[in-house]
């Protein structure tokens, strides 16, 4: 049984700031629903960081922060009491893994989801990149974007690098290979570049390979664009953080992480003991895959090993997130989106919050899944390549502070780029 609100609360020990059993009433009556309803019963529409949603939600508070409580028609005074009293004392910021699943559980999955993305959305470098993106997107779906010469020029002069995700070869049909957006790149005059990794590798073997390419290709080439996808996330971020401090970090200008598994997945912790251990080990060898693979993916694993990561100040981090509502999670996800949800805001196999790293922008996708599976997926693509291009070029072309670097500086005590520290805090 998931726990979309407090009405499940007879199970669970003592909460921190709780606020006693008026509080708790207040909420239940706000909802309007019993204790353990099912998902996706509320009907809502509106507006959530520049993007149109029509869906279900979890609650009668989900509906109300979107349709109500966002554009500030705040004209029903016990919801609101109940957002704001909730507000007051739990107000997590995008990468607060606990203060999320906290949210979660206080108000519900898809309110959290929602808070992620407005609190995302309200950082102003993320707003402008948002922006940039949905309004290319509108563009480039009608037609009508088309760069001049000297934009075009700029866009190819960055090498477009691509690191794939778990399974790329032998099921080609969860998009981890890129091949769609490499051929649309190079179509459009780019010439991509592609880092074979072991398909069914561990991350750490797969990350030693992806910092040699990346060494490489560096020596080759000076202005590189990192993308990478689920998996192949956590392996960049290793290759990152070891070239971090020589010299292919002169050439490498920004890393675009598509749903990254930077911190694991709490999906694969289900299978490290017990029955399911031995289970999915022998379904895993069948397959002809590792046994424990599912361990190296655990967030067990990752998140201590990404802890110790340091990773280059000089390099632009953009996290592409998809942020399903209950509604709007496809079939093929939904078993694990429902086991997930209990521990706050996910995409159907990680949670939102573990995809960020603190000082990277955020770019949302309202309503696609892990897998980013959107009708006009080649717009989204070129959209967001130039997006993050214009961003590059606006960070080349600003004043170069006092004793910092031309395109970015570091705080003091942070390794994170100058006025970016904040993004996600």
């Amino acid at each position: 049984m998931f726990r979309p609100n407090t009405a499940c609360a007879a199970t669970r020990g003592p909460r921190e700031r709780r606020r006693g059993i008026a509080r708790a009433m207040l909420v239940l009556a706000s909802l309007g629903v019993g204790a353990c309803a099912p998902i996706a019963r509320f009907q809502t529409s509106g507006e959530l960081a520049g993007q149109p949603v029509a869906t279900r939600v979890d609650s009668r508070v989900a509906a109300y922060y979107l349709e109500s409580y966002l554009p500030g028609q705040r004209d029903d005074a016990e919801m609101t009491e109940v957002i704001e009293d909730t507000l007051e004392d739990l107000d997590p910021v995008p990468r607060d893994r606990e203060g999320l699943e906290q949210l979660a559980d206080e108000l519900s999955a898809d309110f959290a989801t929602m808070h992620f993305v407005s609190r995302a959305y309200a950082q102003p470098r993320n707003r402008r990149l948002q922006d940039r993106y949905t309004a290319l997107v509108e563009e480039l779906s009608d037609g009508s974007f088309a760069p001049t010469a000297e934009d075009d020029a700029r866009y190819k002069s960055y090498t477009m690098v691509f690191v794939p995700g778990y399974a790329y070869r032998s099921n080609p049909s969860n998009g981890a290979s890129f091949t769609r957006q490499r051929t649309l790149l190079t179509e459009l005059g780019f010439e991509p570049e592609f880092i074979e990794t072991e398909e069914l590798g561990y991350v750490e073997a797969n990350a030693e390979l992806v910092t040699r390419t990346l060494r490489d290709l560096a020596a080759a080439h000076e202005r590189i664009v990192v993308v990478s996808t689920s998996k192949g996330g956590t392996e960049t971020a290793m290759a990152l953080s070891a070239l971090d401090g020589g010299p292919a970090m002169s050439s490498i200008k920004a890393w675009i992480s598509v749903g990254g598994l930077l911190r694991g997945s709490p999906y694969a912790d289900r299978y490290l003991s017990g029955v399911r251990r031995w289970l999915a080990g022998i379904m895993l060898r069948r397959q002809g895959q590792p046994p424990d693979i599912l361990e190296n993916l655990s967030t067990e694993v990752r998140r201590a090993s990404f802890a110790a990561l340091e990773l280059p100040s000089e390099v632009l981090m953009l996290h592409y997130v998809a942020a399903p509502l209950s509604g709007q999670v496809p079939e093929g996800t939904q078993g694990r989106y429902k086991i997930l949800r209990r521990q706050g805001p996910n995409d159907g196999l990680t949670l939102l919050a573990d995809e960020l790293v603190e000082g990277g922008l955020v770019v949302t996708e309202v309503g696609l899944d892990h897998y980013f599976r959107a009708p006009d997926i080649d717009v989204r693509t070129v959209a967001l390549t130039y997006a993050v291009l214009d961003e590059l070029e606006r960070l080349q072309a600003a004043p170069q502070q006092a004793g910092a670097s031309p395109m970015l500086s570091r705080d003091a005590g942070s390794r994170s780029p100058a006025g970016f520290a904040s993004e996600t805090e």
